[in-house]
């Protein structure tokens, strides 16, 4: 296969738009104004993966410090090659940003999530034969429910890689079918939100609304309700989804009643993967509890605010109401399992321990 010695990456950022004009009566007020980019240069499209024609993604958190600088750049989720990863982290850490503004004084802008994609040109954007081939037989097997031999197909097809976006959604979509067979909700949701990380034509907009769809009720049964939030928020805006969002609009209700509800708990699994495990909280205040293995750290990090933490269970962190948009991350050896319960929302101050 012919080399291709330089492909651009298309970065699509979920840092908040950032204006270039400097609202001086904003920042006089106390209003947070975000960094904005100065010098983001491209990643590298990793050479090797570029002759065998692959594509890849890599989505990463970091945070602006008030020099402009990033710092505390982790992957929070990729496509799973390593070499994407590596490009990514090294290309995040070389920007440079005007910093954040807060009272006439540069701050911190700790939460900024950004996708760096890896495209190849369109001639390499079809399914190989084999792949089609093995897509074919596993999709067989779980419409008989034949399922003994399917994850030694999958292994074959992961041992010969997935070459692009489009073997890469429909490996996924077979995944998420297989494990709606086994009735295994936790992995089912996984290969969804996989399937539906883009919007870009790889699977029928019919297939990316039913699964945009499934994943909302997913996200909620598991009590992950920030993300069938905004999850919801997207199908919304899809044309042809409005008979989906009218059947799930009085579960979204449910939704903001539950948050609301001090008398109720939220109970969120957790499971290290890799290295680290994420969650948007819908409350400012939580716990950890039922830790099984390893947790190193924990990570708070919101849009104007970032500290990490040593993890004590049956503590609780209480997050102010000034620190907002926060996610956590908690860090650990990877099959670490644990609960964060999400507890009624409460005014005091986070006074944990930090690292």
């Amino acid at each position: 296969m012919k080399f291709i010695s330089i492909i651009l990456v298309a970065a699509f950022s979920f840092q908040a738009s950032a204006s270039l004009n400097s609202d001086s009566s904003a920042q006089s007020s106390g209003e947070f104004v975000d960094a904005v980019p100065i010098d983001k240069p491209a990643a590298i499209f990793p050479r090797q993966a570029a002759e065998r024609g692959r594509e890849g993604w890599v989505q990463l958190s970091y945070v602006v410090n008030e020099k402009g600088e990033v710092e505390s750049a982790v992957v929070e989720r990729s496509s799973g090659d390593v070499s994407f990863e590596r490009s990514a982290l090294n290309a995040v850490n070389k920007w440079q940003f005007k910093p954040a503004m807060q009272n006439n004084k540069p701050v911190k802008q700790c939460k900024n999530q950004v996708q760096l994609t890896f495209f190849m040109p369109e001639d390499y954007r079809g399914v190989s034969r084999p792949f089609l081939n093995r897509y074919k037989k596993i999709v067989s097997k779980i419409d008989k429910n034949d399922l003994d031999s399917v994850p030694q197909l999958f292994r074959e097809m992961e041992e010969r890689k997935l070459r692009n976006f489009t073997e890469d959604s429909y490996f996924w979509v077979a995944k998420a079918r297989y494990y709606a067979a086994k009735n295994d909700r936790v992995n089912e949701l996984r290969a969804i939100v996989r399937v539906i990380q883009f919007n870009d034509g790889h699977v029928p907009d019919e297939m990316y609304i039913a699964y945009l769809s499934r994943a909302i009720v997913l996200n909620m049964e598991q009590n992950k309700l920030t993300y069938a939030l905004s999850l919801f928020d997207r199908l919304s805006e899809l044309p042809g989804a409005e008979a989906s969002v009218k059947k799930l609009a009085p579960y979204i209700d449910r939704v903001h009643a539950l948050v609301e509800d001090e008398s109720k708990l939220i109970w969120v699994k957790g499971e290290i993967t890799r290295s680290l495990w994420r969650h948007k909280l819908a409350r400012n205040a939580f716990t950890i509890s039922d830790i099984k293995g390893d947790l190193t750290s924990l990570e708070i990090r919101c849009d104007n605010h970032y500290s990490k933490y040593e993890v004590q269970p049956q503590q609780q962190w209480s997050i102010p109401s000034s620190w907002q948009g926060c996610q956590v991350y908690i860090h650990g050896n990877k099959g670490a399992h644990f609960s964060l319960v999400e507890t009624p929302q409460v005014k005091k101050d986070l006074t944990n321990k930090k690292v």
